[in-house]
């Protein structure tokens, strides 16, 4: 009797193990979320709707999406939607232009967020609807349906925006979302239109500045002079849009006006001139940018300067940052910001150099040059980044580990992966073994 109840007992642990290999319970972790989507209250799936996006996980779609579907607050369905196009999910689509039909009938809220997911999906669901919003000048969408437009927009709704705007009567706010839309949608047909805005001296500076920008989208190179004509009016906010603008041109005259607006008295034109010409790739803009690196008054002309010299590339430019970044008599802010350029843009005997400088600093009794220089580093999500990382691994500073870890996690720099499993096993500091088992956990999913 002893023996049979024996076998019946190990029958019965084997069936019992058999059945859980057949049928694995989820997660614990897994299980939570789904029980949150579908049991949790308000306050809690928007958070987990939080954490998701942070984390760029999209398995739950199916469910969220069920969850918007029986849902009764705008202020979830709202959130929802806001999930859906952070993470450029297209299910939402039809659901959303929806919402924008039956809007007299939603909160504003609701329709709002309906509105900028399908604007940020770039849909072209809710177009009708909102040409007819733009006819009938419903002001609780107008501006909304505008951004819809530019955003999906062809030239038959261009044709709509371009009415609206010489309409009697239009607020100065509604002009200025019309010409941001037009560049946007990058309508040839939209030329004269927006090359009268920006010729005309009498025309608000706003507007102004917003065609100038529209004519750079257009990339039509009979904007050149009259965007070269803005780049010299009174008022520094529509020079620096008009010289930002000819950043998109690649002519002579263009690539000229851009240098001259490196010279412009204001600080506004100066930062657009050398964001443009980094844009532009101009050579010949080389000289002046290392000359605003070296000397401008200004600390975001200088920067935006080492900025537009690591777009231009070649070794001229990765002599001078590598001189200027082992030049310790230059201010470490711009030695890191040289130090962050030639790592996301150099060559790569330029990074072997920045490198050896970055390692030299971390030896130093005076911890204030590495720190600098770390956070420039780490701020790259390149794997350029991945030795300097490697070195800060390894550092005496437990928030320089951790920065590292941080940074290794986010880039899921594998090639890291054996050194932060040491770090997770033996670090001395449990905040560092604790970031790396998590590190560890992410690189290896």
């Amino acid at each position: 009797m002893q023996a049979i109840n024996s076998l019946l007992s190990t029958a019965l642990i084997c069936l019992a193990l058999t059945v859980v290999g057949a049928d694995e319970p989820l997660p614990v972790e897994d299980t939570k979320r789904l029980d949150t989507i579908h049991y949790g209250i308000e306050t809690q799936v928007i958070e987990l709707l939080a954490t998701l996006r942070t984390e760029k996980n999209v398995e739950y779609k199916a469910e969220i999406l069920k969850a918007f579907d029986v849902s009764t607050s705008p202020k979830l369905k709202a959130a929802i939607l806001d999930f859906f196009g952070a993470m450029d999910i297209p299910d939402a689509e039809n659901r959303s232009a929806d919402l924008i039909t039956k809007r007299d009938s939603q909160s504003d809220t609701l329709v709002a967020a309906a509105f900028t997911y399908l604007i940020t999906i770039k849909s072209k669901a809710a177009l009708a609807e909102a040409v007819t919003i733009l006819d009938e000048d419903e002001k609780r969408y107008v501006q909304a349906a505008i951004k819809a437009i530019g955003a999906a927009g062809s030239d038959a709704e261009a044709e709509a925006l371009r009415k609206a705007y010489e309409a009697d009567g239009v607020e100065p706010a509604v002009k200025e979302a019309i010409v941001l839309a037009l560049g946007t949608m990058k309508s040839g047909s939209s030329y004269e239109l927006l090359a009268s805005i920006a010729s005309n001296e009498e025309t608000g500076k706003t507007l102004r500045m917003y065609s100038c920008s529209a004519l750079g989208a257009l990339g039509d190179e009979r904007a050149i002079p009259v965007l070269t004509e803005a780049s010299v009016a009174s008022d520094p906010n529509v020079r620096a849009y008009a010289i930002a603008a000819l950043g998109n041109f690649s002519t002579k005259d263009a690539r000229a006006a851009v240098r001259e607006g490196l010279r412009d008295g204001h600080v506004l034109p100066r930062i657009a001139a050398a964001k443009a010409a980094g844009m532009a790739r101009d050579v010949d803009s080389i000289p002046f940018l290392e000359y605003k690196v070296s000397y401008d008054p200004e600390q975001a002309v200088r920067v935006s300067s080492i900025t537009a010299l690591s777009e231009i590339g070649g070794a001229q430019v990765d002599d001078f940052l590598v001189s200027f970044l082992l030049e310790t008599k230059n201010s470490t802010q711009y030695r890191s910001a040289a130090l962050g350029a030639i790592v996301a843009k150099g060559s790569e005997e330029a990074r072997a150099k920045a490198f050896k400088a970055f390692a030299l600093a971390q030896g130093e009794k005076d911890r204030a040059v590495f720190t600098s220089f770390a956070r420039a580093t780490t701020a790259i999500d390149d794997k350029n980044v991945t030795p300097f990382a490697e070195l800060m691994l390894g550092d005496k500073d437990f928030s320089m580990r951790l920065g590292a870890l941080a940074w290794a996690e986010r880039n899921k720099a594998k090639e890291l992966e054996s050194v932060i499993k040491v770090l997770s096993e033996t670090d001395s500091n449990d905040a560092v073994k604790k970031r790396a088992a998590q590190a560890l956990g992410r690189l290896s999913s």
